[in-house]
């Protein structure tokens, strides 16, 4: 119950709690309940982590099929309880790992190597069956003093200092004073170090960028009529914005190819042209060629696309779909059959190069960071709708402050229910949306040219350092052994 408690409690250091103190408290309060456990416990004790952790982080899914997916209860309650426990299995094995093969070195050592494990699954479970890099402990340092680490050594290199921090604690518990205070001192003059690097530059001219948040229901949307109206209600709003250098619709503003509504959307981008502003929409896209269907980014006044890379399983896509063909007929998701898209996700607009995503990218840092040095920009187009409200629209914008304080790089976030914002090269929020309001967000982007450590070097040197992290241990364990 007690590692139930931590892993819960872990999820308020994420938006929107942003208790961000109790994520190395939290994580010290589990690796004390793993310390002299046997393998059996262990295992228990990291099941039950997990189970708390993504129980309560990631219970938003369950929203997502229920109402949006309309998905049977039953369905949709066991596709959530069987993606959560698959997900508790990375703590698990991280526990069961660190008593079966390192139960009986010293202390010191052995929770060096758990929180090296700890860094290095979170990297495993973002990558792994397309991967799930949300509630990455990392991001909690966002709004603190120690934000430095994020464009220096990356999400995972923030998530070193976060559970570097907890075996401080864990030692002091232990009344290893000399060592837990060692270990903070060290943290804290690195982190004072990380906080004055800068390795970007603004470029000379601002952005005038304006978002049209027309939030419509998915129920709406999705209507028989529901092309004229967003059609309509998006058309009216950006004449109102119109005269900003950037006009930006969220992740399929219009339900439809775009093939099918090139004729108003053209015409509404020359109108508002005549005027300086370039319009740019999330909206599907055909290739009669390939019969593939993609999820886009489209630049109206160049004709530039951006194909989305990263399709969400299940939602944009069924895995093994002729295994479980059952499953597609019980939800009701539509475009749910798209092609991953490819390339650099850079496109020219504005007389600026932009890095696109959309949606769910944002949280693929991997995926953003191809767009770099060339983009001086971010812009990502989002379909929120999908959480309904949960925490999961505000952990999503958080993902998306950490991406542009990671990358130096100001970011657009357009979304069609909220929250849409603009957020500057340093993670911090400039204009903000409500949630489930209708409105157009306008403000001034300033573009940024260079590379920061963690856009430059990627995810390795953080994980290269995780492992190292291992190695006392594994070195303890071999001359015990001998």
């Amino acid at each position: 119950m007690l590692s139930l408690l931590a892993g819960a409690t872990l999820v308020l250091a994420f938006a929107p709690f942003d208790l961000y103190l109790l994520a190395p408290l939290a994580l010290a309060l589990w690796f004390a309940l793993l310390r002299g456990a046997g393998p059996r416990q262990a295992l228990r004790h990291g099941y039950a982590f997990g189970l708390g952790l993504f129980g309560a982080g990631a219970s938003w899914i369950f929203n997502s099929l229920l109402i949006f997916g309309e998905a049977p209860l039953l369905v949709a309650t066991l596709i959530t309880a069987g993606f959560v426990l698959f997900l508790a299995v990375y703590p698990a094995l991280l526990a069961w790992a660190a008593a079966r093969w390192f139960g009986a070195v010293q202390l010191l050592p052995w929770l060096l190597a758990l929180a090296g494990g700890f860094v290095l699954l979170e990297a495993l479970r973002g990558w792994l069956l397309s991967g799930f890099p949300w509630l990455l402990v990392g991001h909690t340092l966002l709004d603190t003093a120690a934000r430095g680490w994020l464009p220096v050594a990356g999400e995972f290199g923030a998530g070193l200092v976060v559970v570097l921090s907890a075996v401080a604690l864990v030692l002091l518990s232990a009344r290893r004073f000399v060592a837990g205070l060692v270990l903070l001192a060290l943290l804290l003059l690195a982190s004072v170090g990380a906080a004055h690097w800068n390795a970007v530059q603004p470029t000379p001219s601002a952005l005038r960028v304006a978002i049209v948040q027309g939030n419509i229901e998915q129920s709406r949307k999705w209507a028989d009529d529901g092309v004229e109206y967003a059609l309509s209600l998006y058309s009216g709003l950006s004449r109102e914005a119109s005269g900003t250098d950037l006009l930006v619709w969220p992740e399929t503003a219009i339900p439809a190819f775009y093939f099918e509504v090139y004729e108003p959307l053209e015409a509404l981008s020359l109108e508002l042209e005549a005027q300086g502003t370039e319009l740019v929409t999330g909206i599907f896209d055909y290739d009669p060629a390939r019969r593939a269907m993609y999820n886009s980014i489209r630049h109206l006044p160049s004709g530039a696309t951006y194909d989305k890379r990263q399709l969400v399983p299940f939602g944009e896509f069924l895995p093994f779909r002729d295994r479980i063909a059952w499953l597609d007929r019980l939800l009701d998701i539509p475009m749910s059959d798209l092609t991953p898209g490819t390339g650099s996700g850079r496109v020219a607009m504005a007389g600026q190069v932009a890095g696109l995503s959309v949606c769910y990218e944002a949280a693929y840092a991997r995926r953003i960071r191809t767009a770099l040095p060339d983009a001086g920009f971010l812009l990502n187009v989002s379909n929120d709708a999908w959480f309904g409200d949960t925490l999961a629209p505000y952990q999503h914008l958080q993902i998306a402050r950490v991406r542009a304080l990671e990358m130096g790089r100001p970011m657009i976030r357009a979304t069609n229910t909220g929250v849409s914002a603009l957020i500057d090269a340093d993670g911090r929020v400039t204009a903000r949306a409500g949630l489930f309001t209708r409105e157009v967000l306008t403000g001034e982007i300033q573009p940024r040219q260079g590379h920061t450590p963690a856009a430059r070097f990627g995810a390795w040197p953080a994980l290269l350092a995780a492992l190292l992290l291992v190695l006392p241990a594994g070195w303890a364990r071999r001359r015990s052994g001998r």
